[in-house]
């Protein structure tokens, strides 16, 4: 009897032991599981952080562009909802070769005109002109 008790203490222990061990193999299998999927998860972000800052350096360009074809700061930022220091910095960071590439690329651009000088009447200037004049004329008369 004490035998048999034995046996069954032995066959109890060993099946215990065997739980144990599946219990360790199953647990090492999820920690293989996570670590896994922390290293996809760890590429993914790497790869969409490559994305955004790839599409922010295209947006900072398209700011800068837009910034130079206007010649307006202040009207690029009210357009393109971005503030004027930002728009400011975008054209300061902006390669110019790149920006200049990007303008041919979309376009022809017409230079501005230039405004001509147009003597404009001042204060006082009307009461010289008169005054000019009738100098001349007082010396016709005399």
């Amino acid at each position: 009897m004490a035998s048999r008790t034995g046996n069954e203490a032995t066959r109890a222990l060993r099946r215990r032991q065997e739980l144990e061990l599946r219990a360790v193999r199953a647990v090492e299998q999820a920690a293989g599981t996570v670590q896994d999927a922390q290293r996809r998860r760890q590429e993914a972000v790497a790869r969409l952080d490559q994305e955004v800052g790839a599409a922010a350096a295209t947006h900072g360009l398209a700011v800068a562009v837009l910034a130079t074809v206007l010649r307006d700061d202040g009207l690029a930022a009210s357009l393109t909802g971005v503030d004027v220091a930002r728009v400011r910095s975008y054209r300061r960071g902006a390669d110019g070769a790149a920006v200049r590439a990007r303008i041919a690329e979309l376009g022809e651009v017409l230079p501005r005109r230039r405004r001509t000088a147009i003597p404009r009447p001042g204060p006082g200037s009307e009461d010289a002109a008169l005054g000019a004049a009738g100098a001349v004329s007082r010396d016709v008369g005399s």
